[in-house]
């Protein structure tokens, strides 16, 4: 085994024992972590999503002007992104029912 090869296991194998015991110390309340993924989650919805989107508009509109020939391109990327960051919600619940009602 080479040594770059050796210095990657062991570098795997530590982050696996500090996850380890991480998990470990967690404990079991999952109300907190509950109440922290959904408020990261409505934040990134509601906050973050939006956001990105009015700049990649923005963009996309200040390349059109400028006359640049992949502008449509990148407008279908921001339409496609924007479409996905709106219906984040819906597609979160879909996910939820389908993995058993979370």
């Amino acid at each position: 085994m080479s040594k770059k090869m050796a210095g990657r296991t062991l570098a795997a194998a530590g982050l696996v024992l500090t996850a380890a015991q991480a998990f470990a110390q967690y404990g079991g309340n999952e109300g907190q972590l509950s109440n922290f993924l959904n408020g990261s989650a409505n934040w990134l919805i509601t906050i973050l999503g939006p956001g990105v989107f009015l700049l990649g508009v923005i963009w996309v509109g200040v390349s059109l002007a400028a006359g640049d020939q992949d502008a449509l391109r990148k407008g279908g990327y921001v339409v496609g992104g924007g479409a996905l960051i709106f219906l984040a919600p819906a597609l979160l619940a879909l996910v939820k029912r389908l993995a058993g009602g979370f």
